[in-house]
């Protein structure tokens, strides 16, 4: 399970207000929460937070729990998270199967990894895709391929970070019900922040609102 616990953010600059003061959420293993709110209220900046990823004059208080444990003094590295971006950010000189076998846990065997490659790219639609370069994929194909190789990373949570918003109607209903299934199937917890009211859908609990902050 991710906790939140009293999380407040703000800039280190003279008067300036917090822009997410007093923040409390709980994702169960399995359980997607989605955070909304207009650009600029802080939705990328808590992703990074609680992936590990400050920058130096952002001021923080509160605790980030994951499973029990305390992240806040952990290394990025050791963090066991998993971050999707609304790009994908694929590497371009590795192939499909490349891509999501750089990042898989070291000690499977190299056969065993691709077996498990191959499995789910069957399972999303993409048999036969593995010697693919992302240029030849579409933007909801590297979307998919960004997506297994975070779940196949083995992450303790999994963070979205609006990676649905460049994709046309169609593919972004069908990559939410993806990602949900493979949430699902993981048993993991996930936070997806956006700014699409559509995304809402797929929260199990209340969506949380960031734009109560700027009132």
């Amino acid at each position: 399970m991710l906790e939140l616990i009293d999380i407040s953010l703000k800039w280190d600059f003279p008067k300036e207000k917090p822009f997410i003061k007093n923040l409390n959420l709980k994702i169960k293993n399995g359980d997607i929460l989605c955070v909304f709110g207009k650009s600029g209220v802080g939705k990328s900046t808590l992703i990074n937070l609680i992936a590990g990823i400050t920058e130096d004059n952002l001021l923080f208080k509160g605790k980030i729990v994951l499973n029990g444990k305390i992240l806040n003094d952990i290394p990025t590295e050791k963090r066991k998270i998993g971050l999707l971006l609304q790009d994908g950010a694929l590497f371009p000189h590795l192939t499909v199967e490349q891509n999501i076998y750089f990042g898989m846990n070291r000690r499977l065997k190299s056969k065993e990894k691709l077996i498990l490659i191959n499995e789910n790219l069957k399972k999303a639609n993409m048999d036969n895709f593995q010697n693919r370069y992302p240029n030849t994929l579409s933007g909801g194909q590297k979307s998919r391929i960004a997506c297994l190789r975070a779940i196949l990373s083995e992450p303790d949570v999994l963070l979205l970070d609006e990676p649905f918003s460049s994709l046309d109607p169609e593919h972004r209903n069908s990559f939410r019900n993806f990602v949900f299934s493979k949430v699902k199937e993981s048993k993991i917890p996930c936070l997806l922040v956006t700014h699409d009211e559509s995304d809402k859908m797929i929260s199990n609990e209340k969506p949380i609102d960031l734009n109560i902050f700027k009132k």
